[in-house]
């Protein structure tokens, strides 16, 4: 009894742990976006070495990013671990299916703007958030 206490223990001190690595490298990997973002025209006038600096930092933050996210899966026990997996593919069929046709709108003449990839990580996030909180109250 007081070993499964003390593995249910671990296991929360590696997930809170894990989260916290996930929020400080996304946090750095959504400034760095941002920064390449806007930082041409506002802060440095499109220099293009200082732009290839910031494509390299974002890229390396994204990998960073990646690599701190399976460490979580590979911290997580298998209940867990099924409603993430769950959730990624529902967020990869969404974000497909959405993408495709979002970038189909304007040529099509249904939008008159170009479509922005942002918009598409938006809804790649919504859909995996509802998709994490929808099976956490299946299994609950």
């Amino acid at each position: 009894m007081n070993r499964t206490l003390d593995n249910s223990n671990n296991l929360n001190e590696r997930i809170k742990k894990s989260n916290k690595q996930i929020f400080i490298w996304t946090f750095a990997w959504l400034v760095s976006t941002a920064l390449l973002a806007f930082g041409p025209k506002l802060i440095w006038d499109f220099n293009i070495y200082v732009t290839y600096v910031v494509i390299a930092i974002n890229v390396g933050l994204g990998i960073k990013m990646l690599l701190v996210n399976k460490n979580l899966l590979d911290n997580m026990d298998e209940l867990q671990r099924k409603i993430h997996l769950n959730a990624m593919g529902i967020s990869l069929g969404v974000t497909m299916i959405f993408g495709s046709l979002y970038g189909l709108l304007e040529p099509s003449g249904v939008l008159a703007y170009t479509p922005q990839p942002a918009n598409i990580l938006f809804v790649m996030g919504i859909s995996y958030i509802i998709s994490v909180f929808l099976s956490a109250r299946k299994y609950s």
